[in-house]
């Protein structure tokens, strides 16, 4: 029984929608001068228009429009060549049709300025209902602010007719409107997908282009912080100087041979008895702090602190630091913290010595 009521029900809808796309007993093949199927001649048909009076499909319908790729023409476009229904071709009007990429016609609408349902739409809805052999009467519900609709559909092609603010004629083909939405959405998904491509090379590309410039002013790879600016950690600055540096105090070191824009920039450093650095310190003003920091990132990865103005990364028990000092000056440092843990002791027993 239940499958029974299951076969009845399947072939009630099936007779439903059979008689819904028989409504008309003979074929819609386009109208207002435009024949569904076939290109329309280049000098019937004007400019794109991006927004069209009564572009809202029949409620009966729904397609959503996709996106279009940018550089895809839009597929409205005026039509001053629209043939009008005898009765309205001496009053204002303006027509326009949705043209696929082969000039097709998908739909056809004309707007004419006449108020209220007069004779002219009774004529017009005999007129329909005759010429395509309706079945039944092709009056429906208005759409709001509408005050009298008519409809005649065959297979995936429909009439549109609607009067009271004015009076809306239309011609859509379903079928080819379908189509050329799925190759509009196909197009513009492959264009999404060439702009992620082209986002990804530029990610890379950058992500390149960082880590050759951290790599011109930073001593070691990704795993290991061993210097900046050419000098190394525990290993003694200026090795065959005889000048007395600080121990345990900042001093500014003239460095040979800096790349841009570091040549134009101070550098300070803090040493060890033993002349192993234990910080570098760098302050320039040609440098922006955004580069800094991305240049740390790709070479070393996420930051342990971040923000808008003071980062710093740990590079195995190394630091590497970027701050902001001012709008045109940065800061880098870079410090090992072990010689620094074994700086502070030193420090303390001076501090305390005698005690």
């Amino acid at each position: 029984m239940t499958l029974l009521r299951s076969m009845c029900g399947a072939l009630a809808l099936l007779l439903s929608s059979t008689a819904a796309a028989q409504q008309a007993d003979k074929p819609i093949y386009g109208g207002l001068g435009a024949q569904f199927g076939r290109p329309l001649a280049l000098d019937t048909f004007g400019a794109e228009v991006k927004i069209v009076p009564e572009q809202d499909l029949p409620a009966n319908h729904r397609i959503t429009l996709p996106p279009l790729r940018p550089g895809n023409i839009y597929p409205w476009r005026l039509f001053p060549a629209a043939n009008l229904p005898r009765p309205y071709r001496d009053l204002s009007s303006r027509s326009f049709v949705m043209l696929n990429q082969r000039a097709e016609p998908m739909r056809v609408i004309s707007r004419i300025f006449e108020r209220g349902c007069g004779a002219n739409f009774d004529w017009l809805k005999a007129t329909l209902a005759k010429k395509y052999d309706a079945a039944g009467d092709i009056e429906i519900t208005a759409p709001v602010p509408f005050e009298r609709a008519l409809r005649i559909s065959y297979l995936s092609r429909q009439i549109d007719v609607r009067c009271g603010p004015a009076t809306v004629i239309e011609y859509l083909d379903v079928e080819a409107l379908t189509a050329w939405t799925e190759d509009q959405q196909k197009e513009f998904e492959a264009y999404q997908r060439e702009l992620a491509d082209i986002e990804k090379r530029r990610l890379v590309m950058n992500q390149r282009r960082a880590i050759k410039f951290a790599d011109s002013f930073t001593v070691g790879d990704q795993y290991r912080l061993e210097g900046a600016f050419g000098i190394q950690f525990q290993k003694p600055f200026a090795r065959n100087s005889t000048q007395n540096f600080p121990v345990d105090a900042p001093f500014y070191a003239a460095l040979p041979h800096l790349p841009e824009p570091f040549d134009r920039g101070d550098i300070q450093l803090v040493i060890s008895p033993e002349r192993h650095p234990i910080i570098i310190r760098g302050t320039f003003k040609d440098l922006l702090f955004d580069d800094v920091a991305d240049a740390f990132k790709a070479k070393y990865g996420q930051p342990m602190k971040a923000s808008s103005r003071h980062i710093i990364h740990r590079v195995s028990s190394n630091h590497a630091i970027v701050k902001k000092l001012a709008e045109d000056t940065v800061e880098i440092a870079f410090i090992d913290t072990v010689a620094q843990a074994e700086q502070r002791k030193r420090l303390w027993a001076q501090e305390s010595d005698g005690l």
